[in-house]
């Protein structure tokens, strides 16, 4: 059995890519493996758990999907510190699988569940509840969203470093657009005073 304690997550993941230079937080699990050989990593069977506390994770791509969302409603929002994360899995055949996943922040919370293989492939379901958490709106905004939380639901598949995300429903499409449109009128108006009518630059 292989366990950390409080493990600096930006030392770990160093280790195992460069391309998540952005990540903070403290990393506690164990990972036992009861079978596994050399020869292929379809080999490998076990059990382990994970738990994550004052996290910055929202770099990796299957954990950052609503952050431009988020972050067009406010900026900085999408990008807030996770205060936990914590998940249960096991490893058959070199395939580790979760259904319990989950992942808290101010401003979103995420619950996954699926696999993702040792070649790196990945298919899961995850389940967005934005601002559920938020300091005295949370409990509100859960109120209101609670009738429609499956809406929130999204397949997540592919390579984990590259994966393809995509709503299980077509209504979250159409729910999320009222969420953008006070900075897109914002922006209309910016755009209109800083090019005058007839389309030619202003004198100096």
């Amino acid at each position: 059995m292989v366990a950390v304690t409080n493990a600096l997550l930006e030392r770990l993941m160093a280790d195992l890519s460069s391309e998540t230079n952005h990540l903070e937080g403290r990393l506690s699990g164990t990972l036992t493996v009861t079978d596994g050989h050399t020869e292929t990593w379809r080999s490998v069977n076990g059990y382990g758990n994970l738990a994550l506390t004052n996290g910055l994770i929202w770099d990796i791509p299957i954990f950052g999907i609503l952050t431009p969302v988020l972050n067009s409603i406010s900026p900085g929002l999408g990008n807030s510190r996770a205060s936990e994360g914590t998940c249960t899995f096991v490893i058959t055949n070199g395939v580790i699988r979760t259904d319990n996943l989950e992942i808290r922040s101010p401003a979103l919370r995420l619950r996954y569940r699926g696999t993702v293989d040792l070649a790196q492939q990945v298919e899961a379901r995850v389940e967005a509840e934005p601002l559920r958490d938020l300091w005295v709106v949370g409990p509100l905004v859960s109120t209101v969203f609670w009738p429609v939380t499956k809406l929130f639901e999204f397949r997540v598949f592919g390579r984990l470093g590259e994966p393809t995300t995509e709503p299980v429903y077509l209504l979250p499409r159409l729910m999320l657009m009222p969420l953008r449109p006070f900075r897109t009128i914002k922006g209309w108006f910016q755009d209109n005073s800083r090019t005058p009518s007839n389309g030619t630059p202003p004198n100096p």
